[in-house]
Parts: C-alpha cells; sequence; structure tokens
C-alpha cells in the first residue's frame, strides 16, 4: 500500500542526473531546482540548449516556465552527466527510451540509484522500464525507484500543490529519495508496488484515450462516470492476476492518476483520444499534437501482454481495434455498452 513517507531522513546534496527535456522532465528540473538540488540535465540537441542560456525557457515545452540552470549543468552528453552523479532520474518517452540510452553500459549505474518517471513500456520486447534496468543495466532492485502521479507537468511547473508516489523494493531507499523531492507544493507517498505500479500508469494512458474518444463521440458525464468505474475494476482485475500484491486500487497512485490522466485539460492521451473520436487518423493526430500520447504507442504491446497472460480486458482491446485495427469507435463503443449494466 501506498503510505506516507517518513520525515526522519535528511536529505544529503546527492548529484542528480536528469534525462528528459519534455515538459516532465523541465518540471522536475525546476522543482528539484526549487528544492536547491544538485542536478545536471540531458538535453536531445544544442539548439535547444542554446535557447535555454539565452532565453532561460525550453523553447518546445513549458514555454512560460523559468529555468534557472547554469549552462554547465546542461549538456547533450547523456554518457558524461551520468557518470558524474549519484540519482540518475529519466523522464524519456519510453518509444525513445532504448535509443537514447544506447550509449550507457551495466558500468555506468554501478553504485548508482536510478529513478524512472517514464509510463510506458519498452516497444521491441514489450517489458517494463523497471525490468529492462535489471536486465540490461544490472540496476539491484533495491536501487530503483519509480516515480509516478497523479501529476500533470503544467501543474508542477506552476507550483500547484500536487502528490506524487515514489515506489521501490526498499522502502528506505523511497522515503530518502521521497525528501529530495518534497517541498511546499510537491508532496510524496510511498510504495512498494512497483510493477503494480508501472503497469497502472500504462493503463491510465489507454483508458484516457478511450475517455477522449467517448467524449468526442457525444457520450456525457453520466456514460464517463460508469466508464472510468469499469476501467478501475478492469486494472484491478490484470493487477491481481499478473502482478498479486496487497494494494489499495483506491489509492492515488492508481485510481487519482486514472482520474486526472482522464478527464484533465492537460492531458495529452485525451486530447489524442479525442482527436481520434472527431475522425482524425491517427497519423495526422500524432502529426497535429507534436506531443508523444504514450497511450498509442503502448496499447500494441499491452495487447500483446494480455494475449501471453490470457486477460480478458475489453477497454484495452477496444482502444486496441480503433488504433490499429482502424475499426469504427462508434461501433466499438456501442459493443462496449453492454458490459456496464
Amino acid at each position: 500500500m501506498e503510505k506516507p513517507s517518513k520525515k526522519n531522513i535528511k536529505p544529503e546534496n546527492r548529484k542528480i542526473a536528469l534525462a528528459g527535456d519534455g515538459s516532465w522532465g523541465t518540471a522536475l528540473v525546476k522543482s528539484l531546482r526549487s528544492n536547491n538540488r544538485d542536478v545536471k540535465w540531458w538535453v536531445r540537441n544544442q539548439g535547444t540548449i542554446d535557447f535555454i542560456e539565452k532565453y532561460n525557457r525550453n523553447p518546445d515545452y513549458l514555454r512560460q516556465t523559468e529555468i534557472n540552470l547554469e549552462p554547465e549543468r546542461i549538456s547533450t552528453n547523456l554518457s558524461s552527466i551520468i557518470r558524474d552523479s549519484e540519482i540518475a532520474l529519466f523522464v524519456i518517452p519510453s518509444l525513445f527510451f532504448r535509443k537514447s540510452l544506447a550509449s550507457l553500459t551495466p558500468s555506468d549505474f554501478e553504485g548508482k540509484i536510478v529513478i524512472s518517471a517514464i509510463k510506458g513500456i519498452i516497444p521491441k520486447n514489450d517489458m517494463l522500464i523497471s525490468d529492462y534496468f535489471f536486465e540490461h543495466f544490472k540496476v539491484p532492485k533495491d536501487k530503483f525507484v519509480f516515480l509516478t502521479g497523479p501529476s500533470h507537468s503544467e501543474e508542477v511547473a506552476n507550483k500547484r500543490m500536487t502528490f506524487i508516489t515514489l515506489a521501490s523494493k526498499s522502502e528506505e531507499l523511497a522515503s530518502e529519495m521521497a525528501e529530495i523531492f518534497d517541498n511546499d507544493f510537491l508532496k510524496i507517498r510511498t510504495s512498494q508496488d512497483v510493477e503494480g505500479l508501472e503497469y497502472a500508469a500504462i493503463l491510465k494512458n489507454i483508458y484516457a484515450i478511450a475517455t477522449g474518444i467517448c467524449h468526442s463521440m457525444g457520450y456525457g458525464d453520466n456514460y464517463l462516470a460508469v466508464f472510468v468505474s469499469y476501467a478501475v475494476q478492469e486494472m484491478e482485475h490484470f493487477l491481481d492476476k499478473v502482478c498479486p500484491f496487497d494494494r489499495d486500487i483506491k489509492t492515488s497512485g492508481y485510481l487519482g492518476d486514472l482520474m486526472v490522466t482522464s478527464f484533465s485539460q492537460f492531458s495529452r492521451n485525451r486530447t489524442f483520444g479525442g482527436m481520434i473520436g472527431r475522425g482524425y487518423s491517427t497519423k495526422s493526430a500524432l502529426f497535429e499534437m507534436n506531443m508523444i500520447p504514450e497511450g498509442y504507442f503502448t496499447v500494441r504491446s499491452f495487447y500483446r501482454i494480455l494475449k501471453k497472460h490470457d486477460v480478458d480486458m475489453k477497454i484495452v482491446k477496444t482502444v486496441y481495434k480503433i488504433l490499429y485495427q482502424k475499426l469504427s469507435p462508434a461501433e466499438e463503443f456501442r459493443k462496449l455498452e453492454k458490459f456496464f449494466i
């Protein structure tokens, strides 16, 4: 179960390498710097760095957010900033994860704490991010932390009250990392359910696409409330079968993250689903958004995981059929209605 983080562990000013220059990475850089943490930031291209150095803004994401980071703390060399860190925090879309880390080896992670804020599956082999760190980079399980919401980057960047969850097999490590993030507007809960929270974070993006489709097709709040209630049950069924744990699905890391992603104006997955519901093709919706809706790329992997574990998840299958088999959203959602009675 999720727990309030312990307050008796005094944080050390450990060196943090943050990899990822999207909206969530940008918000976390600002938050960590407001905590006076020792952060270095990996940014993909030099042009973005040049803009940040000149204007103290990320030109592509959260452009209104001021970033106070010295030029020497921003680099395109991921190996260098990881090597010089004690904590490696990854905020890279799962679609680009393997390619972004291609230059790294297990030796780069020796003795380091790894934190993943990535809510997706590695497409090629349908692996959780945690499993990839464990198997490919030999990161010990008691040195790994998963950071999850409910936490839209826009609100964190604007210092609006947010509660996040840090999950680790080591309760002591999760509490220690909580002290690094905790401040006046960012509050931390901890959990040991790493696998369950990772799967929940993946599923909530798929469900958010579905709610976006529903809304655009004219379904009202009455239906959407029932729809999300069913999604929670479906999520719990999957988690109980695939990764049993003494969890409370109603807590913020599961239900809370699902709700904010399904209903918020900031949800890129809901926005993407809304475009599909209005008749956009997947290609045109992705092009117009110019952002990564993780749910689109992960639903194909998750569909294969369902078949592997022989779990029936009707909403996930419906989203897969609409996005990848090009079936009619209206017809597929009409089929779903009978299961909500």
